[in-house]
């Protein structure tokens, strides 16, 4: 039996003994609170972004411009990078 405890480590305990056991808060769980000065322009450069992505998969997949998708698609990037960098660097 003591081999066991050295090969598996010590028993699990029950729930019972567990319950009383404190968490801490996890600060991921909180309701998203945004109260920064850029939250509307993010707000508008994540459109944007989403809004040349449907478009540019659109002009891709129903058009023979493959070229032209490519550019809208990556001109939608521009805007993605944009909101990105802002969000990081808490502007």
């Amino acid at each position: 039996m003591d081999d066991m405890a050295e090969v598996y480590g010590p028993p699990v305990p029950d729930i019972d003994e567990t319950e009383d056991i404190p968490h801490p808060k996890r600060h991921n769980l909180e309701p998203f609170r945004d109260s920064s000065k850029t939250r509307v322009l993010r707000l508008w450069l994540n459109i944007i972004f989403m809004v040349a992505a449907i478009v540019g998969l659109v002009v891709y997949f129903y058009t023979d411009e493959k070229e032209l998708a490519k550019w809208i698609m990556l001109g939608g990037c521009v805007f993605k990078f944009v909101e990105l960098a802002l969000r990081i660097l808490k502007i």
